[in-house]
């Protein structure tokens, strides 16, 4: 028996190895072409209007575009659960995107680059949203973090290799559409490959649910983080201009984006403080932005500090969507929410550009007040768990009466959990491996479990419902 259930568990180990590495691999892959597919755009546009008016065309617009594109995905999940990662929806998405693509970066005149470039943004929105319903769906909770912050920093480093062919012209020039060709098939390819996704039914959800109100808050405090973030790293695309190479900035994101999922996944509390932590960065920093050297230095560590923002925001709304079924369509809400805000940082940015005492003002407004709503979130998500948790007696007993077991089958069971085999129970208890057989069968029967490995974990989930989200 002993030899059974440890097989069990490497089969296990080694299907959550193979899920996770498949979901980082799609993730990875389509944030490469769409994310390189927008700078190629972004490129495309600095050679037909001012910088100043590209900041706004892309990163203000371009941005609203895809939190749009994240919310009609997520209100067509709500309302068509079979939807939620259907394989040739997805594909069909993909291959609309890269034709927006290829038209965004070969129009010749700013108009058509301008619409086809805003669908395109649009369409990312819905393919981040496929995606980042399958890190929340697939992925299990402990391993979430570091799953989306590998798979971003991989594809984040690839872009910045990508930006060094063609004398680091590559993603100005049309090679780069040949690649995103490529990458796209790849991407395909996985999404075929790729076993079916677990059902809703399979699917275990955490604990009760999440209210509205906290929703809300999370909502506003990821719009207020990213607002804050936006004001105090603005940098102007006039800098790309003056010899800044954005892809290179963006490696030190990676290194931010793992660090992060590693203590994201270690604590969910040391990653939400670890964000918050990196906000205080700016007011340093934001006297010094005059100086090209210094601009270089900045962007640098802004990309590094984004990358705790990056991972919080969505591994924040992943776990709320597992919280409960009818909550999984906010699984992108995250982004949309941090691209609502990204763009208004900007905004404030372009607004306020050249007029230091105004931003460090408004800096440090935003500053407060995200601090403020940050911790009324964090005691609604975090601070409960300071508080006495029941101990697992107590626990097991629930557990016993809920499934109304015997007095002996309660015994049987306390054994089970502490790992004994049916021959170590028929030894403790003085009775035949044949009735230890019959107990178990009862119990399985009557919790409706299939197996010892099924009967632990349904066990162990009132323990972890209490803290789900530590």
């Amino acid at each position: 028996m002993k030899n059974t259930e440890e097989l069990n568990v490497l089969t296990k180990s080694h299907t959550t190895l193979k899920t996770n590495l498949q979901c980082s691999l799609i993730i990875a892959l389509c944030f490469l072409w769409t994310s390189t597919g927008y700078l190629s755009w972004m490129y495309h546009l600095l050679d037909f209007a001012e910088s100043s008016s590209v900041d706004w065309l892309t990163e203000v617009i371009g941005y609203l575009f895809q939190a749009f594109g994240i919310l009609l995905f997520s209100l067509v999940i709500k309302q068509k659960k079979n939807l939620i990662y259907n394989k040739s929806v997805f594909i069909t998405c993909i291959g609309i995107d890269f034709v927006l693509i290829i038209l965004a970066a070969l129009s010749n005149h700013l108009s058509f680059i301008l619409i086809w470039g805003y669908l395109m943004n649009f369409v990312h929105g819905i393919i981040a949203g496929f995606y980042l319903i399958l890190l929340a769906t697939q992925v299990e909770r402990k391993y979430r973090s570091i799953v989306f912050g590998g798979a971003y920093a991989a594809s984040s480093i690839t872009s910045w290799l990508m930006s060094l062919l063609n004398q680091s012209r590559f993603l100005h020039s049309q090679y780069a559409l040949i690649t995103y060709g490529i990458l796209i098939c790849i991407t395909i390819g996985l999404i075929i490959a790729e076993k079916e996704p677990v059902s809703l039914e399979q699917i275990t959800f955490t604990g009760e649910g999440v209210r509205t109100g906290t929703i809300i808050l999370a909502g506003l405090t990821i719009v207020l983080v990213s607002l804050t973030r936006g004001i105090g790293f603005y940098f102007p695309m006039a800098d790309i201009s003056s010899g800044i190479n954005l892809e290179f900035s963006r490696t030190f994101y990676a290194i931010g984006l793992i660090i992060a999922g590693i203590i994201g996944d270690r604590s969910r509390k040391y990653g939400a403080i670890s964000c918050l932590a990196a906000l205080f960065f700016p007011f340093a920093m934001i006297a010094l932005s005059s100086e090209i050297g210094v601009s270089i230095v900045l962007w640098i560590l802004g990309y590094f500090f984004f990358g705790f923002l990056a991972v919080f925001r969505i591994v924040l709304f992943s776990d709320i969507s597992r919280s409960q079924e009818n909550l999984l369509c906010v699984a992108g809400f995250g982004l949309m929410f941090g691209r609502i805000g990204d763009a208004a940082g900007t905004l404030t940015g372009i607004l306020l550009n050249g007029r230091l005492i105004p931003l460090v003002i408004v800096a440090s407004i935003c500053f407060v007040v995200t601090f403020i709503v940050f911790f009324l979130l964090y005691n609604r998500l975090y601070m409960p768990m300071s508080r006495s948790l029941p101990n697992r007696e107590d626990l097991m007993h629930e557990f016993i009466q809920k499934h109304e077991l015997s007095l002996r089958e309660a015994e049987v069971l306390k054994l089970i959990s502490e790992g004994a085999s049916n021959g170590e129970i028929s030894a403790k208890l003085f009775i035949t491996e044949n009735t230890v057989k019959f107990h178990v069968r009862n119990i399985l029967k009557k919790t409706g479990c299939s197996n010892r490995t099924e009967l632990l974990t349904a066990m162990n989930r009132l323990y972890t419902i209490e803290c789900r989200f530590d």
